[in-house]
């Protein structure tokens, strides 16, 4: 009773199989890898020509294109527009025995709770207030934000004083600076997310 269905079955499985396949084939195509980088020949010539063909050298007049020279100092060109790999430091402190103290001031007419992770709990910083956070062990992570959901510009500058970090909190409406927290690596330098 089954029978007649049976080579129907071969065939759709077979069908599906070669589909996916090409498929498969067509994606690896089309992904190809990285694309090649400017200024670098994305093959190396031959170390001597093939036979019966001419050679042509390259003439002085022609220049090579400014991608592909050597800057003065001896170091390739970069293209200008490349992101940085790593964020840049919003500032820098020198850890005092790897310890640092956190000055917290709040500009802002709202609370703001604030943590270091893993060594304090929740706390909230009141409006126009400023406290210290003292013998800070390096590296940590230090999240914040206001209650409201408002956006925070977040300001820290090292101080004269050795191992001390002044973090300033003010209201903005730009997207763009708004945060939520920030680390200050065993080096010192202070990076912003």
């Amino acid at each position: 009773m089954f029978r007649h269905n049976l080579p129907f079955k071969k065939i759709s499985l077979l069908a599906a199989t070669c589909g996916g396949l090409l498929v498969s084939l067509a994606t690896l195509g089309q992904a190809g890898g990285p694309p090649p980088q400017p200024g670098k020949p994305v093959s190396q010539p031959a170390a001597t020509p093939a036979p019966g063909k001419p050679v042509s050298e390259p003439s002085p007049a022609a220049s090579p294109s400014p991608a592909a020279s050597p800057k003065p100092s001896g170091m390739p060109a970069t293209p200008q527009d490349a992101p940085a790999r790593f964020p840049m430091p919003s500032a820098r402190v020198t850890p005092m025995e790897g310890m640092v103290v956190i000055k917290l001031v709040n500009t802002t007419n709202a609370v703001i709770n604030y943590q270091v992770i893993g060594v304090t709990p929740p706390r909230t910083l009141g409006e126009q207030s400023e406290i210290l956070l003292k013998n800070i062990k390096v590296p940590i992570t230090f999240t914040y934000q206001r209650p409201d959901g408002g956006l925070l510009l977040v300001r820290p500058q090292a101080t004269a004083t050795p191992g001390m970090l002044q973090v300033s909190f003010g209201a903005t409406t730009d997207l763009g600076v708004d945060t939520k927290s920030m680390e200050i690596q065993e080096d010192g330098k202070v990076i912003l997310n």
